[in-house]
């Protein structure tokens, strides 16, 4: 029986893993995908709002050229590279299905995505790092499970000369919203706002997209709601009145939320917000033994997170020093 389990192989999974090595703790990690699965589902191309440096963990550094924004496959090159570096013990493929209470410790059931062959693995502790990429919000209107409905955008190519809604208020709607109209789609942005500068966008995400209002190549839409989503058009209501829009594509960036598949039958309660209640000292939930950390645990940053995680795996020491 290992000490730890590991849960989830993005960078505060790395982050947890290399740290747990340098404290000596027996420790295995379980990936349901290839290592940081999460961005690898980013958009092709996609630059990150944080500098290298908030990025890099374990310290290493994060070389970026001429201090770019580092982008998606800058990202992945580093953390494959910093996970080969750290020889650390990582199981892709492995999706974890259930985590099963013993008398001393867990016994965490997985199920190979390649082959579909079951696996159990044992250990004292169990640190969840899934973030929450697992399950996006999707709009509770009829027609949102349309084949052309889309909750995740991954480039603008398959966009190309296409009339499509994009539903969302934060960064990654105005991002979608400015690559597609620079790759020639006609674009709407239906926002919840009455006014894109009072939406969640970062400063420069603003200025790009009012830009393009200002080009015609992007039409807001705002105090949108939604009402209907049919084959060929949509139905809503904003600040214009009732509109139908004939679409070929609407995306819905909306928003993503964890999954408690996993915790919820331990019996791990949620707050409001969606995540699990956990102590904010050494993020233990009440269920003595699992912890979480990252996006999971209100630490949507990652460089606020690589710090948190480093306490969680010596809190968890201590813990198995007892």
């Amino acid at each position: 029986m290992d000490n730890l389990l590991i849960v989830g192989a993005g960078p505060i999974g790395l982050a947890a893993g290399i740290e747990a090595k340098r404290v000596g703790l027996s420790f295995q990690t379980l990936e349901a995908g290839t290592i940081c699965q999460s961005l690898v589902e980013y958009p092709i191309g996609m630059r990150f709002y944080s500098p290298a440096d908030e990025l890099a963990i374990g310290g290493y550094p994060f070389p970026t050229p001429h201090d770019e924004k580092p982008t998606r496959e800058m990202a992945l090159t580093y953390y494959r590279k910093v996970a080969s570096a750290e020889n650390l013990p990582i199981r892709t493929y492995q999706r974890v299905v259930r985590i099963e209470p013993l008398a001393q410790g867990f016994a965490v059931h997985a199920v190979c995505a390649l082959h579909g062959t079951l696996a159990v693995y044992r250990a004292r502790c169990v640190l969840v790092c899934t973030g929450i990429w697992g399950r996006a919000r999707r709009l509770r209107v009829e027609g949102a499970e349309l084949p052309h409905v889309l909750t995740r955008y991954d480039e603008p190519m398959r966009f190309w000369r296409k009339r499509v809604l994009i539903v969302g208020s934060g960064n990654s709607a105005g991002e979608a919203a400015i690559r597609l109209a620079d790759a020639d789609a006609h674009v709407w942005l239906a926002v919840d706002q009455p006014r894109l500068e009072q939406c969640k966008f970062r400063p420069f995400i603003l200025r790009e997209v009012l830009l393009r209002v200002d080009e015609k190549r992007i039409t807001p839409l705002t105090e949108a709601h939604i009402l209907c989503i049919q084959r060929d058009c949509v139905d809503l209501r904003c600040t214009a009145g009732v509109e139908s829009l004939p679409v070929d594509f609407v995306l819905t960036l909306i928003g993503l939320e964890p999954d408690r598949s996993l915790l919820e039958p331990l019996g791990v309660p949620f707050g409001d917000d969606g995540k699990p209640i956990h102590d904010p000292d050494t993020y233990e939930t009440p269920v003595r033994g699992i912890f979480v950390a990252g996006a999971l645990s209100q630490d949507g940053f990652i460089y606020v997170a690589r710090e948190r995680v480093r306490l969680v795996i010596h809190a968890i020491a201590r813990r198995l020093q007892e």
